[in-house]
C-alpha cells in the first residue's frame, strides 16, 4: 500500500511532467462577467499560465470575438491593436515574471462596443493553448414607469424599461396580504401577462422593452402594491419600480360616487358660508 506522502508525491510528479511534456497550458483566464458602461472604471483580465523553462518564442495574444486587440512577443513591449487600440493600458504589469508579466489586459473605461467573448492565447514554438470567456457591458435602463388602466372589471399594469443593454428580462408582481395565526405578512405572485414588446434602437443598440399584466378589479384591494422588477441576464443588476394601487375616481360604485358628491358639496358650501360671514 502507498502511503499517503507518497502519494502525493506522485501526483506532484506526474503534475510536472504534465507541464513539461506538453509544454505550455493555462492554468486559467480571469474574465468579468459584467461591467457597467461607461462607469470610469477599469476591467482587468488576466491569462495565467505555465511554460516550460527551455520554451522559446514566447507570444501572448487576446482577441474579441476572434478580433486580435492585444499582443506581446518578449522581449519587445506589449502592443493595443484593432477596436481596443486607445482602450488598453500597455502599462499594467500582472507579476514580475519576466514570462508572465505582460499576460494580463487593464482596459479602461469599458463601453458596449466591446462586450462579447474574450480569448486568450499562449504560443511559443513548440506549443499552444488557449482560453475563452464572456464579458457583458451593461447599460442600466434610463427610464424605469410602471402605470395602470382600468375598466369596469379589470386593471392593466404596464411597464415600461427604457434604454437599458443588454435586453432586460421584466416581471410583475403584487402583494397578497396573509391574515395567519393572528399575524400579518405579505407574499408577492406574479400577474398574468397579457402583451409585450422589445425594440432595439438601430443608432445606439439599446432596448426599449415593455410588459402588461391584467388582474380582476374584485381580487384587488385599495393600498396593494403593485412592483415591477427589471433583471439584466448575466449581470447580478435588479431594479425595482413599485406603483401604490388604488382604484381611479370613476371605477367607483354610484352609491359610493354619490356619497363622495354628496360630503364635498356639503363641506364646499359650509366653507363658503363662513368665508361670507367673516
Amino acid at each position: 500500500m502507498f502511503q499517503f506522502s507518497e502519494l502525493v508525491f506522485v501526483y506532484l510528479i506526474c503534475s510536472q511532467s504534465h507541464i513539461f511534456l506538453n509544454g505550455i497550458q493555462i492554468n486559467y483566464v480571469q474574465v468579468p462577467a459584467a461591467v457597467r458602461n461607461n462607469s470610469n472604471r477599469s476591467a482587468i483580465l488576466d491569462c495565467n499560465y505555465s511554460i516550460r523553462p527551455d520554451d522559446t518564442e514566447l507570444i501572448v495574444k487576446w482577441f474579441l470575438n476572434e478580433e486580435l486587440i492585444y499582443q506581446w512577443i518578449p522581449p519587445q513591449s506589449p502592443q493595443s491593436l484593432g477596436t481596443l487600440k486607445d482602450n488598453i493600458d500597455l502599462d499594467y504589469k500582472a507579476s514580475d515574471d519576466p514570462k508572465t508579466v505582460y499576460r494580463a489586459i487593464k482596459i479602461n473605461n469599458p463601453t458596449t462596443q466591446i462586450a462579447g467573448e474574450y480569448k486568450c492565447q499562449v504560443s511559443t514554438l513548440a506549443d499552444e493553448d488557449f482560453s475563452m470567456k464572456n464579458m457583458i457591458v451593461f447599460e442600466p435602463e434610463a427610464k424605469l414607469i410602471i402605470r395602470k388602466r382600468m375598466d369596469d372589471k379589470y386593471v392593466n399594469f404596464t411597464c415600461l424599461a427604457s434604454d437599458v443593454y443588454p435586453s432586460p428580462k421584466l416581471f410583475l408582481y403584487k402583494d397578497i396580504k396573509n391574515n395567519l395565526y393572528n399575524k400579518t405578512s405579505f407574499f408577492r405572485i406574479r400577474l398574468s401577462i397579457v402583451e409585450w414588446d422589445v425594440k432595439k434602437n438601430p443608432n445606439t443598440g439599446k432596448y426599449t422593452v415593455f410588459i402588461v399584466g391584467v388582474d380582476h378589479l374584485a381580487e384587488l384591494e385599495p393600498g396593494t402594491l403593485i412592483h415591477c422588477e427589471l433583471k439584466i441576464p448575466g449581470t447580478g443588476y435588479v431594479k425595482l419600480k413599485t406603483l401604490l394601487y388604488y382604484p381611479d375616481f370613476y371605477t367607483l360604485g354610484n352609491g359610493c360616487l354619490k356619497h363622495w358628491l354628496n360630503r364635498n358639496l356639503i363641506f364646499y358650501a359650509f366653507t363658503l358660508y363662513l368665508l361670507g360671514n367673516y
